[in-house]
């Protein structure tokens, strides 16, 4: 969805709130961030606003008279914060209306200028007035362009408020396309003569992209949280400016055949460990969840967030041949028991005391029993499986495994990736024959190393 053409849905923006009288559209001064400099160039294309016409201008509050007299276009700068500013076009005709003579007609205006840095595009507000005051009510809705509304975070009066177009880079800017619709249907709904509709303005929103900064990297939190991690692991990464937006990523964004490929980048975000791109599972302003790319040398590497603002600083991470983990996570810890995730084969029921957390069905495990375990960071399987790609059929793991619940070996029946995911082991175990308890531990060894995380099932009889 994007701003260009005007069809967008609606957002609520954290921007601060600039407020006018409805009638209050004379010319100000202009001030702000600059993120449309002041005296920049500026192309303003019409199409039956009220004629079609193209005008060479410059973004500036001084009212220019165009279309051979018909028509007044101005533009106003009004900054939020140090970071971002509202960009307001108007346009008014001086014969005081139509905007175009043919009320049937479909009408536009596209715009071209240059951002001076890299911003995200992230709110416009569009309106229709007659002689300074906002056509109300408005129609709920133009096709796909939503919503009408009676106030939005910088123009007074009802008008249409929507998202923005997100990241967007530094330097020319051409043809944005702010409206192309038939707009005297919607100004009639309002309960206004189409022919006395005289002013049309938008404002967009743009707010400066800053670089992206790490302050922490841990394994995935579910899976333990260690503060080392080894190559194919899931990892959580901490900061500011990691993302412009928030995004879990989707079959569409997989490559190859059967789509076994897991993306590198999402909304413009990536990540480097050791210099080798990281598979991009999820990403946010404040958290990105990536798998460590294989072959990253154990000791001490650097890690890189870059989007298109640019690059962080490089942050030290500590990699080790493996960091292994069960799921585990803190819905999981119940009365200060540390519970591991582990189903049953029917895949709905938990190993749990019977009813120990609302909303899912669980129950003790029996010896005998077959239950499924997960983890990250179990190392290499055969046959091999990189990271990033998706687990096609069952694996084994390289290194040796065991597992031991209430301190007696399990018999391990499946040591390898779970088919169909990326970089997620699972571990089907038969319970040994041991006494019924709530907290029997469960243990594991990698190739002779035992794993830290301090965990327990519910074995019954």
């Amino acid at each position: 969805m994007i701003v260009r053409d005007f069809f967008c849905a609606i957002a609520i923006l954290s921007v601060p709130v600039w407020t006018a009288s409805a009638a209050d559209l004379t010319p100000r001064a202009i001030t702000g961030p600059g993120i449309i400099a002041v005296g920049s160039a500026l192309t303003w294309t019409a199409t039956n606003a009220p004629d079609t016409y193209t005008v060479n201008t410059t973004f500036s509050s001084t009212p220019l008279t165009v279309d051979n007299g018909a028509a007044t276009i101005w533009q106003e700068q009004v900054p939020t914060g140090s970071n971002g500013e509202w960009d307001i076009f108007y346009l008014k005709t001086t014969s005081g209306g139509p905007l175009a003579s043919n009320l049937g007609a479909y009408w536009g205006i596209t715009i071209g200028f240059t951002f001076t840095a890299p911003v995200y595009s992230d709110g416009v507000v569009t309106q229709w007035m007659v002689n300074g005051q906002p056509v109300s009510n408005i129609t709920d809705g133009i096709g796909t362009i939503c919503c009408a509304s009676a106030s939005n975070p910088i123009l007074p009066g009802w008008s249409y408020y929507n998202m923005g177009n997100g990241a967007e880079p530094a330097g020319p800017q051409n043809d944005w396309k702010e409206i192309y619709v038939q707009p005297y249907s919607y100004v009639s709904a309002g309960g206004i003569d189409p022919n006395t509709a005289n002013e049309f303005v938008f404002a967009l929103h743009f707010t400066l992209q800053t670089l992206p900064v790490v302050t922490s990297a841990i394994s995935a939190s579910q899976y333990g949280a260690f503060p080392t991690f080894g190559p194919g692991s899931w990892i959580e990464i901490y900061g500011s400016n990691l993302a412009n937006l928030t995004q879990l990523w989707a079959s569409s964004d997989f490559s190859g055949a059967n789509n076994a490929y897991a993306p590198t980048t999402l909304s413009h975000t990536s990540v480097t460990i050791g210099g080798q791109s990281a598979f991009t599972e999820y990403v946010s302003p404040s958290q990105l969840d990536v798998q460590v790319p294989g072959g990253v040398s154990s000791g001490s590497q650097s890690l890189v967030v870059t989007t298109q603002a640019g690059s962080s600083a490089p942050f030290s991470v500590n990699v080790v041949a493996d960091q292994p983990g069960l799921l585990a996570p803190s819905s999981f810890q119940i009365n200060g028991t540390a519970y591991a995730v582990a189903l049953f084969s029917d895949g709905a029921t938990y190993v749990l005391p019977s009813g120990a957390i609302s909303g899912i069905t669980s129950k003790p495990a029996t010896p005998g029993d077959t239950i499924t375990l997960y983890g990250i960071g179990f190392g290499d399987v055969n046959p091999s499986t990189p990271p990033g790609q998706v687990a096609q059929g069952q694996t084994s793991l390289a290194t040796n495994l065991t597992i031991s619940i209430g301190g007696t070996p399990a018999t391990i029946t499946y040591q390898g990736l779970a088919p169909g995911y990326v970089g997620l082991y699972q571990f089907n175990v038969v319970v040994p024959s041991i006494g019924a308890t709530n907290a029997a531990p469960v243990t594991f060894s990698l190739g002779g190393v035992s794993g830290t995380q301090k965990l327990y099932l519910a074995i019954g009889n």
